[in-house]
């Protein structure tokens, strides 16, 4: 990012927010209208706006083939060109990115993982630590926060889990009839905002209900729900 440069990541958080789904499902493997069409919208932004080929933006968007990023290009170009709310969902995506590209720290782009690795395989940990750049000592330390508060929400979300084993062995207990559904809702919130941190630190999001959804990406896309063009984000 300190060159100025646009990434996948960037984009995959610009379109979450304008279509108001959570990015890591978006570069899941899900097929559904709701996350196919955002799906659509990243991969023509990242034609337009980085300068990676179609194979390189489909191993970063989930290994996917060159063909499918070149479809869902074309299918972004006609949406685009055809249905207004995905051309403005589409304009405040774009927007999104450029104003985070604006604002990039140029920490970002060390490795934090790397320089943290390097300290503590030294023979003196302490010295090997004095030769970080200043870069490299910023990552270290946002990567330490974004982990704490991703144990943090973990904590929260095995809480609400025990809970509701609670609930489930127990009916008789006197709660309010609904709090299984609030329970279901904070969990979902819970593991979406989780996968969100995870993927943004660079993990791998593996999403189990692949499996059960059709196959056809384009299929009944008319029929997404509609929001407004600055939706917020679902996490």
């Amino acid at each position: 990012m300190s060159d100025g440069t646009v990434s996948i990541r960037m984009i995959l958080r610009a379109v979450g927010l304008a279509w108001n789904v959570a990015a890591h499902k978006v570069r899941s493997n899900r097929r559904t209208a709701d996350i196919a069409v955002p799906r659509h919208a990243v991969c023509l932004l990242a034609s337009e706006m980085t300068g990676y080929t179609f194979a390189a933006i489909g191993r970063l968007l989930g290994d996917r083939d060159h063909t499918s990023i070149m479809h869902g290009v074309a299918r972004g170009r006609a949406l685009r060109d055809s249905d207004p709310d995905f051309a403005a969902r589409f304009a405040t995506a774009r927007q999104i990115v450029l104003d985070e590209l604006a604002t990039a720290d140029r920490w970002q782009d060390a490795d934090a993982v790397e320089a943290a690795r390097a300290v503590m395989a030294a023979a003196d940990p302490w010295r090997a630590a004095t030769d970080l750049s200043v870069d490299e000592v910023v990552a270290v330390a946002a990567r330490a926060v974004a982990l704490e508060e991703v144990a943090g929400g973990t904590y929260q979300l095995l809480a609400l889990l025990d809970e509701f084993e609670r609930l489930r062995r127990q009916p008789s207990l006197p709660q309010p009839p609904q709090r299984a559904s609030e329970i279901a809702a904070s969990v979902r919130a819970l593991g979406d905002a989780i996968a969100e941190a995870l993927q943004g630190l660079g993990y791998e999001y593996a999403d189990p209900d692949t499996a059960s959804e059709p196959k056809d990406e384009t299929h009944g896309e008319a029929h997404q729900d509609r929001g407004p063009a600055n939706a917020g984000a679902a996490e």
